[in-house]
């Protein structure tokens, strides 16, 4: 795909399909208004979510080191500025929750997880396949689903704000765990926008 290609795809952006674009960048540092219309900042969000944050560890649950490692490279896109050493302490949860805010956690931001901060890292876990309930209690599923975003989906360019074939391929990768089954193309279609919005329907729910 073209740039004038991209160009045009983020042009004929709907209303609502730029704020699920704009919810989902949240994974990725975005911190801009959920206005509808992506600008750079937006899409470097994306592009972060589609890159992960460095996750090396297995898909299987049982969060550990590299799990804590890579939720506070995650956690650094809420002003956490300590080290990656994988020993969550309150700097490292209140990034999370400035994150999390996006993810419908409207706690406080005090670096003290609860059952709040635990219902919106699973619908952050969402984008990485979980599909369970939000209860608050994360279980295997849902460490495998924040595992999985930690991971990435893809993503090889450069967090440049600028929306390319690798941005869309990565944002259709995780569109098929919102139920898109279109190929991995790079040229999005209204079924890779459903497939996004899907991943995000609960959260205005629940």
């Amino acid at each position: 795909m073209t740039t004038e290609t991209a160009a045009a795809s983020t042009a004929a952006l709907s209303l609502a399909d730029g704020i699920t674009l704009q919810r989902i960048a949240r994974a990725g540092g975005y911190a801009g208004p959920n206005d509808g219309v992506p600008g750079p900042n937006t899409w470097k969000g994306l592009q972060q979510t589609g890159k992960g944050y460095g996750y090396a560890g297995h898909l299987d649950g049982d969060p550990g080191p590299a799990t804590w490692d890579a939720l506070q490279r995650l956690a650094a896109k809420g002003g956490y500025t300590g080290p990656n050493d994988g020993v969550m302490g309150p700097a490292s949860w209140k990034g999370v929750q400035t994150v999390l805010t996006g993810f419908g956690y409207a706690g406080p931001i005090d670096g003290v997880p609860g059952a709040d901060t635990w219902r919106a890292l699973q619908v952050l876990a969402r984008i990485g396949g979980y599909f369970g309930p939000y209860d608050g209690v994360l279980g295997p599923n849902s460490w495998k689903g924040v595992q999985t975003v930690l991971t990435g989906a893809g993503y090889a360019g450069p967090i440049d704000g600028v929306a390319g074939p690798n941005t869309w391929k990565a944002l259709q990768r995780i569109a098929q765990r919102g139920g898109y089954a279109g190929p991995i193309d790079g040229v999005p279609g209204p079924n890779t926008y459903a497939g996004l919005a899907a991943l995000l329907v609960r959260s205005e729910h629940d």
